[in-house]
């Protein structure tokens, strides 16, 4: 999106340039034709091969003229036979009509008046000519030195977002070796107490297993959702979309949890159509989504709380809420709360959560084309919502 943003911002300031350049050359145009012209003729008797010949000049005509005049020049230095071929063949270069028009100037000149009256038309063609292509350099200099500002913008933008990578990319390992340093302590200490405490109560070493083996499935939870973020984040990777029913999909999930549900004393309310809504989707990923969205509701709303599914097709989106009445996510961690570790450390520890879920969800739902987004207080029915927008639908 990036690189197509920039290309009609390239093609923008080209085509405003390219008018630009038509004004201009049509101002020096009206000016030669109704001043420069008419000055040269009342004033200095001097008419201008270009006087009359066209309603608008061209830098063709004119460098026609100029040739003609030069060898016309050269003729004068020459002998007969050399300057007679040489100018028969600037004849047909320049036409006869502009030979003819030429010759008819300079037919009652004396040579002396001839050569001068060519070398002061000659000087002016170049000046016309001059004047004629200094809106084209102008504008090929404003070009280049706005493409050449833009790329150094393009640049510095890049380089910023390289920094804000490695930054963000550091800050993750940071606080991944700090969720695992917890689980492994914790490891480390009750295995050591099994391995050179034998007397241990028999109900003792069964807590300290059951210790280990729960650290021991964080940690491996962890890793995986680490993994699974790096993956979706990793160049070249693409879904493996088929085409699916979005709301069958929905329900499918719905059911997978409802007893979850019921476990934390809480009520799922889905409102979902009943009618086939197709479009292609990679369903494991996607599934993974929803149920991320309704795990989270899960750990991070007391019992009683009501969420609500939705669903509805709008025009050419497709738009899936995932509210519930709950408690309110605070301001500061709502503005970061999709990237990775936002949570607090007290956080996570306190409620299980690692952070990189809503991260490996966004990621997810911008790769199908879509937007996930958190929305808090919008009506009176809920506190939060998280919503899910997607226009690659199928009819």
């Amino acid at each position: 999106m990036k690189h197509t943003t920039w290309k009609w911002t390239f093609i923008r300031r080209f085509l405003l340039i390219l008018i630009l350049v038509s004004v201009s050359e049509g101002l020096l145009n009206l000016m030669y034709d109704r001043a420069v012209y008419p000055w040269l003729e009342q004033a200095l008797h001097i008419r201008f091969f270009m006087t009359n010949w066209e309603s608008e000049q061209t830098i063709g005509l004119l460098v026609q003229g100029t040739l003609y005049l030069a060898v016309q020049g050269l003729c004068k230095q020459l002998p007969d036979p050399a300057g007679i071929g040489l100018q028969s063949a600037a004849e047909k270069l320049a036409g006869s009509r502009l030979s003819e028009y030429m010759e008819e100037q300079t037919r009652h000149m004396t040579d002396r008046e001839a050569q001068l009256y060519l070398l002061g038309t000659g000087a002016l063609t170049l000046f016309v000519i001059f004047t004629l292509l200094l809106p084209y350099v102008i504008a090929a200099f404003a070009f280049g030195r706005m493409v050449e500002l833009q790329v150094r913008q393009l640049e510095e933008q890049d380089r910023k977002q390289r920094e804000e990578y490695d930054r963000r990319r550091n800050l993750l390992l940071s606080d991944m070796a700090h969720d695992l340093k917890t689980p492994m302590t914790a490891v480390a200490g009750y295995s050591r107490a099994l391995v050179e405490e034998s007397d241990l109560p028999g109900e003792l070493q069964q807590q300290y297993s059951e210790t280990i083996y729960r650290k021991s499935m964080q940690m491996s939870d962890l890793l995986h959702l680490l993994f699974e973020y790096v993956k979706l984040d990793s160049e070249g990777y693409q879904l493996k979309q088929t085409r699916e029913d979005l709301w069958e999909l929905l329900r499918e999930v719905i059911a997978g949890l409802y007893m979850d549900f019921e476990e934390k004393g809480m009520e799922i309310l889905p409102e979902i159509p009943e009618e086939e809504l197709w479009m292609q989707l990679d369903k494991p990923q996607f599934q993974r989504v929803i149920a991320n969205l309704l795990n989270n509701a899960i750990r991070h709303n007391p019992a009683g709380t009501h969420v609500w599914v939705t669903g509805e097709w709008d025009e050419d989106e497709a738009v899936i809420r995932i509210c519930d009445d709950g408690a309110e996510i605070p301001e500061e961690t709502a503005r970061y709360i999709f990237d990775p570790f936002v949570l607090g450390d007290e956080s996570r520890r306190s409620k299980g959560g690692s952070g990189l879920g809503l991260s490996i969800a966004r990621k997810i739902v911008h790769m199908h084309g879509g937007s996930l987004e958190l929305e808090q207080k919008k009506t009176a029915e809920y506190q939060k919502a998280f919503v899910i927008r997607l226009t690659t639908a199928e009819t």
